[in-house]
């Protein structure tokens, strides 16, 4: 049985063992109260065995279904053996670490606290508080704080104050609502929208002071307008407001930031708080430590998974003294949808939270590669070490069809407003819209698109606009989307008055109006001008639009064919076999010298002379080039690689002529045809070093041949 003693100090509760210095000879002072017999002791050592176990959320029956669950694995022959050594919980947890990395989406530790004593405290500064803090912490779980004693037991007195600091994560895109209500002084702040790092991280939205004096009017009732709106970032639900004309006990019943409207509560028994009209006046806006007031700010539209910076303070002034008067703050939060309840810790960071790349799992990491819902692009044109392997277990289904006009890609065009510095884009009809789609207007950067989209509301841009107000915006189709320039198309060409050829490629399709449906384009190395065919007029100033030709592109080369080092030479009309002069519809990046490559041309030609539309080359072709066939000119050595696979053959000629019926073997190379089924060779020569070719000897064992029937007779080649 354990003693009754009772004249032991270090076991209070309410102080949290600290009313010794010394907290372990505290609990040792708790625990030998415990012990049966005069010689027996209880002291902080006999828990160590039990140190850092808890019971969070699980119950007995938890417990209970535990019991006898192991990890195991079967033997060839498959009999359950147990892993040994054995794979404890917190082995598996671990694992999931690895997998989850440090949280990054509900699953915050709280902000930041910093508290300050009495004699820190300077009401009528910015930053409130002056000096170090005597502690931090991340004290945070629903964001109700209740002080029955000092804010902390370092802390001097009751007074004082705590700075709360840290991110802020929404789960869900949209206007987040925080509604914060306390009986001392607090301010609010929240990160300034279109945020740049290092420049006004914070906005302050709410500071209620001990008393403020605003100019403000309104006649005999219950409204107020303040002269200057902004001065509701003072204001607080529950307020005392005092004036001449307003009758004692009138407090803030609500306010609106937009206006500076503010309405009035008038004590019990009057119907009107105001009872002279005030033209202009001074108001004054108070209250006491120990009067509840509240605040309520609404956010601009957030983005799921962005953090964001808040900060907010509570504190006593040093002028009052607090002990005996209630002292509270409770904040709470309401999500886009209406759904409300406390801040908890989950959706709040500290400070120095860690969200470097190290501290990211291995879902984050899959998720940050992954081509979300809009589309995207995976590994790299640059260097090799971008390169992802990409395997399938399915065929790949490209469902791709290029547009055929301007219509076609428009997917809407609606009158949205814009914030300079923010991504949020206010519209009041979101119908055709779609996450991925490219975004045209005053104010927009280029290749802007959609990162999410509320319905009738706003959408989130990928780049924050660099002008405010309302403005036309194009949304474009952004399946097989290149980019839009200005220009105008006269016959074969096609010149920007806008815009740059940068990654314009051969092959793709420009759209605009009045351009003809599936005009392809042919890049020259103008960086203001590409072919175009068929031959049409388009008038100036047309803004035109270049999308991909196919649904699946293959880069994988773009990196070995540099433009500047390497061409696609197309000729104009047919070139038979044995020319020098060739015959080109651009020779733009073609140089003296330059190697000449392709199937057509033998090992060492080269460039000789050149005009804008032919090449001279100083070895004669060995194979015809049909009109629009392509070939390679590259000024790099024979040892940089073959580059002839830049500019691949459209005709598949070697070792084929083409012509306009099909293509057709060379003189050079004997006919090969199937005929009913059977291979026919013109002719067919087999030789054997050292010997010649004999009949089948009634010995050979081979019972796999394969006849081959001529004029002097029919013959067997055996088959290993």
């Amino acid at each position: 049985m354990a003693r009754k003693t009772y004249k032991r100090i270090g076991i209070r509760r309410d102080f949290n063992l600290r009313d010794l210095s010394d907290t372990r000879s505290a609990l040792n002072n708790l625990l030998d109260t415990l012990v049966d017999g005069v010689s027996s002791t209880f002291i902080s050592e006999d828990l160590d065995a039990i140190r850092n176990i808890f019971a969070y959320n699980l119950t007995s029956s938890g417990y209970r279904q535990l019991i006898g669950s192991k990890t195991q694995t079967t033997s060839s022959n498959g009999t359950p053996l147990d892993f040994l050594p054995r794979i404890t919980y917190q082995n598996q947890l671990d694992k999931f670490k690895i997998f989850s990395g440090i949280p990054r989406v509900a699953g915050g530790n709280g902000l930041t606290a910093k508290y300050y004593n009495f004699n820190q405290v300077f009401e009528n500064t910015t930053a409130v508080f002056s000096g170090s803090p005597f502690k931090v912490d991340n004290f945070w779980e629903s964001g109700n704080f209740d002080y029955t004693g000092k804010i902390s037991q370092e802390a001097v007195n009751a007074n004082g104050g705590v700075e709360w600091s840290g991110y802020f994560i929404p789960t869900t895109t949209g206007q987040h609502t925080f509604n914060i209500n306390t009986t001392a002084l607090m301010s609010f702040e929240f990160e300034t929208e279109g945020y740049i790092s290092g420049i006004g991280t914070y906005t302050e939205h709410s500071r209620i002071g001990i008393s403020s004096t605003f100019v403000g009017s309104g006649g005999v009732g219950n409204v107020i307008t303040l002269a200057t709106p902004t001065n509701t970032n003072f204001i607080g639900v529950g307020q005392s407001v005092s004036n001449a004309n307003i009758v004692v006990g009138t407090v803030v019943a609500s306010y609106s930031r937009n206006d500076g409207v503010i309405n009035l509560t008038p004590p019990s028994g009057s119907a009107n708080a105001i009872t002279t009209t005030i033209t202009s006046g001074n108001i004054v806006f108070s209250k006491a430590i120990g009067q509840d007031t509240s605040i309520s700010y609404s956010t601009y539209a957030l983005e799921a998974q962005r953090r964001y910076h808040i900060r907010a303070r509570y504190y006593i002034p040093q002028s009052i003294d607090a002990i005996g008067v209630t002292r509270n703050i409770n904040f709470d939060i309401i999500f886009p949808g209406s759904t409300s309840g406390d801040l908890r810790y989950n959706y709040l960071y500290a400070s120095n939270y860690d969200f470097s790349d190290a501290a990211k799992g291995q879902f984050n990491i899959f998720v940050n590669n992954s081509i979300i819902l809009g589309g995207g692009t995976i590994g790299s044109i640059a260097t090799s070490a971008g390169y992802i392997k990409i395997k399938s277990t399915k065929k790949i289904d490209i469902k791709y069809a290029p547009k055929t006009s301007v219509g076609a890609i428009t997917k809407a065009t609606i009158s949205g407003t814009t914030t300079n510095g923010t991504k949020t884009i206010a519209i009041s009809n979101t119908s055709g819209i779609e996450i991925g789609n490219f975004i045209f207007g005053t104010g927009i950067p280029e290749n802007t698109v959609v990162n999410d989209v509320a319905i009738n509301n706003f959408i989130i841009a990928s780049a924050e606009s660099t002008a405010s107000g309302s403005t036309s915006l194009t949304f474009i189709d952004h399946r097989g989307f290149v980019k839009r320039v200005v220009g105008s198309i006269s016959g074969t060409t096609l010149t920007l008055s806008s815009g740059n050829t940068t990654n314009l490629k051969s092959k793709m399709v420009v759209i605009g109006t009045n351009v003809n449906q599936y005009t392809g384009i042919t890049t020259t190395g103008s960086g203001s001008a590409v072919t175009v065919s068929p031959s049409q007029t388009v008038a100036a100033d047309t803004p035109l639009f270049f999308y991909q030709s196919r649904g699946l592109i293959d880069e994988g080369l773009a990196a070995f064919c540099v433009p500047a080092v390497t061409r696609c030479m197309f000729v104009s009309s047919s070139t038979a076999s044995g020319v020098t002069v060739l015959n080109i519809i651009d020779t733009t990046g073609v140089a003296n010298d330059m190697r000449v490559l392709g199937a057509q041309f033998a090992s060492g030609t080269t460039v000789s002379s050149f005009t804008s539309t032919t090449i001279t080359i100083n070895i004669a072709t060995i194979a015809a080039i049909a009109s629009g066939g392509n070939f390679t000119v590259t000024s790099t050595l024979l040892v940089d690689g073959d580059r002839s696979l830049c500019c691949p053959p459209t005709d598949t000629s070697p070792p084929f002529s083409p012509t306009e019926k099909g293509l057709e073997t060379t003189s050079s190379f004997p006919s090969l045809k199937i005929n009913a089924g059977n291979v026919k060779f013109d002719n067919l020569t087999a030789t054997i070093s050292g010997g010649n070719i004999t009949n089948i000897a009634s010995n050979d064992v081979s019972t796999k041949r394969i006849s081959i029937q001529t004029p002097s007779g029919t013959f067997k080649i055996l088959c290993a």
